[in-house]
């Protein structure tokens, strides 16, 4: 990869980005989003930071489209890292590792809390050297049975929030507690397989975090944002760290 070829990325990325931080959590954490691009060249250009290991990761993906959206994650992810390190270097020498769970992290600053999201629309990326982050980015137009999900995942009180509620509204209100929740397991570096169940939130009169695991601190450690200003429906859960 050239130098040129890496700067061009950076321009690309510094251009479309935009920093989603929610006021309510500028203190603790960073968010960043940028729009997955339908252009040929930017797909091109990202092959050229990407590892053998990750250019076969992508090659199993059917569609050009998913391939191209996984290049733009893992690039994005460069990104940001590179943006935390304060690096000049090219990007394909951002290397990140991932804990068992899948929780991404830079060796060369281990304490700094990071974590992805995306959906066919765009990319988030946030990250925290104080707090546990974690963030998550849904297609809320994607067409699904909502109340039958909610009642098979969510508490009953959220479910019961999600029945009351029609039509893109309800989709909406299911998709904000996916979010919620999903983005919360990832601030204790966890994914689905620990359980949505295992936080619980309100979304009215005021968002809040219901329940949390007791072995991570309880509701009172956590703190849930909404991210705005995107079509798609997104969330932050920071974490207070011991």
């Amino acid at each position: 990869m050239s130098r040129n070829e890496s700067d061009r990325i950076n321009d690309i990325f510094s251009t479309s980005s935009s920093d989603l931080t929610p006021v309510s959590a500028r203190h603790m954490a960073c968010v960043l989003y940028t729009p997955v691009s339908g252009d040929l060249e930017v797909s091109r250009l990202c092959e050229s930071v990407l590892s053998d290991t990750e250019l076969q990761r992508a090659d199993r993906f059917v569609s050009e489209y998913d391939r191209a959206q996984f290049k733009q994650r893992r690039v994005f992810r460069r990104f940001c890292g590179a943006t935390v390190l304060g690096w000049s270097q090219p990007l394909s020498q951002i290397v990140f590792e991932e804990t068992e769970n899948g929780r991404p992290y830079l060796s060369d600053l281990p304490d700094i809390w990071f974590s992805f999201s995306s959906c066919r629309l765009g990319i988030l990326g946030a990250w925290s050297s104080t707090h546990g982050v974690g963030v998550d980015l849904e297609d809320q137009t994607r067409n699904l049975e909502a109340v039958e999900l909610a009642h098979r995942y969510f508490s009953g009180a959220e479910a019961n929030a999600v029945e009351r509620v029609d039509g893109l509204k309800r989709l909406r209100t299911f998709f904000q507690f996916w979010c919620l929740k999903e983005a919360a397991l990832k601030s204790i570096g966890e994914g689905l397989p620990f359980g949505l169940n295992a936080f619980e939130f309100e979304l009215n009169p005021n968002l809040r975090v219901v329940h949390a695991p007791l072995d991570h601190g309880g509701p009172t450690q956590f703190d849930a944002h909404v991210i705005g200003d995107i079509d798609s429906c997104a969330a932050l859960v920071t974490r207070r760290l011991a």
